[in-house]
């Protein structure tokens, strides 16, 4: 009698508890990496699919399942069934039923594989429908042998390019038709920014192993192959600040590799393209900035991080023009932003983060402990400081002096981790 009891109350209560544990995260779907809150037209088109698919499974399920509900029901054991035979005679069954599932299981692939196929369509490359091709492109119109500048003669014309190169753990973003490339000293590692309701083709590659490119409120995930070029399109119709990683293990900081894709209006694109082709200004003289300069050259720094007007050998990390504009670092792990200014919009749309700005003493912190850890520096008790990000090639390659065959890890001191924080904080 209990256990009878007991299965039916379980029976009950089971479904009851998974239902409320879903109610227990603490974000909910309209804030950081959800794709159930399509911010553009891939997104959307991704999110149809897979609703139209739920749709059709919930249907499914709940039509087999009652009917194995009702069988075991209807068919169950009843008292003085011992007498009856225990094996029941078998048929062959009705051919009209079996005709009709195999004819329903057909529409029901159908019915998924026409949206689905559409969307592939769809999403592999920027189609015609999206590019407003009546208009002159405000940022690369066609130009002719005069001189002048013509209406464009093709989609392409109309469609922003960005590259995106894989890197353990960090992303590389060059715009090829704004100038803003490695040949030209101006890349934007780490955050993207695109304009609101423009077609961006991304041309995918990595230059060490195998990364994924997702930004899930904009686009579905697609790889970054070594030796191979992949390409993707993405548009985003609401300002606002997207998160987006690597979602294909790539390594030690795989978890580590996050980027931001900020979402702006047309005119405040220019104007950022502008301040990203701008040289980096020229610390006080004297100054801890100033002295910090200097650091940055003496410890080898400006071999592979660029500061154009400045700096500009080094180009196998991250551009330092302007780090002390941007919202986040080492690989978007670290937040340069206001803490309580977030605190604030905890619980507010997704988009109102864009408003956020970088609060210095915050960034300085967060140079300091990312230039100071893996060893690079010593903690209050003397022992060295632990690494933001494992495996990070500054912090196993650059970080040493080699004189012959002696190798040495460098240590920062304080005060000279101060300065070049301070160096690092002119650099807008």
């Amino acid at each position: 009698m209990f256990s009878r009891l007991f299965q039916r109350v379980a029976l009950f209560v089971a479904p009851v508890c998974l239902f409320l544990l879903s109610g227990c995260s603490k974000e909910d779907l309209t804030v950081r990496q959800s794709t159930l809150d399509p911010k553009g037209p891939v997104a959307q088109m991704q999110y149809d699919v897979f609703m139209d698919t739920v749709y059709l499974v919930v249907v499914l399920f709940a039509l087999v399942g009652g009917l194995l509900v009702y069988a075991v029901i209807r068919f169950r054991a009843r008292p003085g069934d011992e007498n009856k035979p225990a094996i029941v005679e078998e048929g062959h069954g009705n051919p009209l039923i079996e005709i009709g599932l195999i004819t329903a299981s057909i529409g029901a692939l159908v019915f998924i594989a026409i949206p689905t196929l559409s969307a592939i369509w769809y999403t592999h490359d920027v189609p015609a429908e999206a590019v407003p091709t009546s208009k002159l492109s405000a940022w690369y119109p066609r130009v002719g042998a005069d001189g002048k500048e013509n209406y464009p003669k093709a989609v392409e014309d109309q469609v922003l390019e960005i590259d995106v190169i894989g890197k353990q753990w960090w992303f590389r973003f060059e715009y090829p038709q704004l100038g803003l490339t490695s040949d030209a000293k101006h890349t934007v590692p780490n955050e993207i920014v695109i304009p609101k309701g423009k077609a961006v083709r991304i041309n995918l590659r990595s230059e060490d192993v195998i990364h994924s490119f997702w930004i899930p409120k904009i686009a579905g995930k697609v790889d970054l192959m070594p030796g191979r070029k992949n390409i993707m399109w993405i548009q985003a119709d609401q300002v606002g600040h997207y998160y987006g990683q690597c979602a294909e293990f790539c390594g030690d900081s795989h978890a580590y590799m996050l980027f931001r894709c900020e979402v702006v209006e047309p005119a405040a694109f220019e104007a950022w393209v502008k301040a990203q082709k701008a040289p980096a200004p020229e610390p006080t003289p004297g100054s801890k900035a100033a002295k910090g300069k200097e650091i940055f050259a003496a410890k080898t720094c400006a071999m592979c991080h660029n500061v154009s007007g400045q700096f500009g050998a080094g180009m196998f990390g991250p551009d330092l023009t302007h780090v002390a504009s941007r919202k986040s670092m080492a690989g978007a792990w670290l937040d340069n932003r206001d803490p309580k200014a977030q605190l604030a919009l905890e619980k507010q749309e997704q988009n109102t983060e864009a408003s956020v700005p970088v609060d210095p003493a915050t960034l300085k912190a967060n140079l300091i402990k990312w230039i100071g850890s893996s060893g690079t520096s010593l903690d209050a008790n003397g022992k060295p400081t632990k690494d933001v990000k494992p495996g990070n090639r500054m912090h196993y390659y650059a970080m040493f002096n080699v004189a012959g065959l002696n190798v040495s890890k460098q240590q920062f001191t304080a005060e000279e981790l101060d300065c070049l924080a301070e160096y690092l904080l002119t650099l807008k």
